[in-house]
């Protein structure tokens, strides 16, 4: 009897082995060899699945070994590989949200990758240089990280946030065109700039007629995240060469020659600001100094007698309060200027943008007047004028009385206009001057 127990003791072992009972989430669902070889198993789906990424998957699935013994060819039928379980496991990543004012933009791998896209950011609009110490870098908006759980689908790498936050938030809307609408007007209506709607509409141009009823898309870009700078920059600046103009009657009216040529000077400034995402919002000057004096340039011209049908008043020409009619980069100063005689400033801007009286007074005259294109001539009295030119859109009349500041036409490239920009004249007792002279 005990040799039969014994004997039938062997052969159960012969024909059985150890192994461990897969438990998940409290569910047989098979056999691994052991428990060590089971959580290897694991272990690889949840590396697998983030390979792609180095990423390492996760699962909240209660997983557990049973040690038994079971007979072999049980263990060859019912063993979990590694297909089997990865079907039958449910897997999360951990990342991060990155959300702007409690609205999410985008889920990041790790909290590094948050930080570094906002570092990358923030560094588009704030570089320090040699000329340029920055003192503080903030974000205007409220910014906000918070630890998620998302499938790897989900996940936006840094470099897409990134290139997100470049382009900026973009609203679509549908425009339908009304009676007398034009793209300037459309622009206007909407605070829009001409070439904003323009871009909106692929294949449009400003030449292309609006039909009442048609149809056209609005699209509005506004950035995600505002970068709030502050520093000190210094650099040099070219200070333009005044231009002196003295009557000589031995000339022919509207003819001039230079008695003296003119040279630009330069500085060194030094400024403190205070910018938004790279424009400034503030700037004091600290301290100037003269690197090189400018070279007054001493024309002579002939007489000028006023139109028949343009009567400006005369005075003393003391000019005080004159403000820019345009905010934009100078294109061209007054005075000599590649070979011709430049009356004023060339202010830059895009087709449809508005500009400004520069101080108070009447309409004298508006309209088209040659190389001019459209043309406004505001008389300020004591003999004091300004002149905008190239319009696209003037709205005021001869004779309207006009406020300092108040919007009187439309940036465009009439008349004799190799693009966009605004011609500003300061004209006093008849007589062109250089309109720096007399703006802030």
């Amino acid at each position: 009897m005990g040799l039969m127990v014994v004997l039938g003791g062997g052969l159960y072992y012969s024909q059985t082995t150890t192994a461990a009972a897969l438990m998940l989430n409290g569910q047989e669902i098979g056999y691994v060899a052991s428990p060590d070889e089971g959580k290897q198993l694991v272990d690889s789906i949840l590396v697998s699945q983030g390979d792609s990424s180095g990423l390492v998957a996760k699962t909240h699935d209660q997983i557990e070994f049973q040690d038994t013994r079971i007979r072999k060819g049980t263990l060859q039928e019912n063993s979990v590989t590694e297909a089997k379980l990865n079907n039958l496991i449910s897997t999360y990543f951990e990342g991060v949200q990155f959300s702007i004012e409690d609205a999410p933009i985008a889920i990041l791998p790790s909290e590094d990758d948050f930080q570094k896209v906002l570092q990358a950011y923030q560094e588009i609009y704030a570089k320090p240089s040699e000329n340029n110490t920055i003192t503080s870098v903030e974000f205007k908006e409220l910014i906000s990280s918070q630890p998620v759980e998302v499938q790897q689908a989900e996940f936006s790498s840094p470099e897409m946030v990134l290139e997100t936050l470049r382009k900026g938030h973009e609203a679509r809307t549908e425009y339908v065109v009304q009676p007398n609408d034009s793209w300037w007007l459309i622009a206007r209506k909407n605070d829009m700039l001409t070439k904003e709607v323009l871009a909106g509409n692929p294949g449009m141009d400003e030449d292309k007629t609006l039909q009442v009823g048609e149809k056209i898309n609005l699209v509005k870009v506004t950035p995600y995240l505002t970068v709030v700078s502050k520093g000190i920059y210094t650099g040099t600046e070219t200070i333009p060469f005044d231009v002196e103009s003295k009557t000589d009657y031995s000339l022919p009216s509207g003819s001039s020659v230079v008695r003296q040529e003119g040279s630009d000077g330069s500085k060194k400034v030094t400024y403190s600001y205070v910018q938004e995402n790279g424009k400034n919002i503030e700037k004091e000057v600290l301290e100037e100094k003269i690197i090189q004096q400018p070279v007054t340039q001493v024309i002579a011209k002939g007489p000028t007698y006023a139109s028949a049908n343009v009567a400006l008043s005369r005075g003393s020409g003391k000019v005080s309060g004159l403000g820019w009619p345009l905010r934009g980069g100078l294109n061209s100063y007054y005075g000599y200027r590649w070979g011709s005689f430049h009356t004023g400033l060339d202010i830059g801007g895009d087709t449809g943008q508005p500009f400004v009286a520069a101080a108070g007074g009447t309409v004298s005259s508006v309209g088209w007047s040659g190389g001019y294109g459209n043309m406004i001539l505001i008389d300020h009295g004591n003999g004091v004028a300004t002149r905008y030119a190239h319009a696209s859109k003037v709205s005021v009349s001869n004779g309207q009385q006009i406020s300092k500041g108040e919007s009187i036409g439309l940036v465009g490239s009439t008349g004799r206009s190799t693009g966009p920009h605004l011609h500003f004249e300061v004209i006093i007792n008849g007589d062109t001057v250089n309109p720096l002279n007399y703006l802030p």
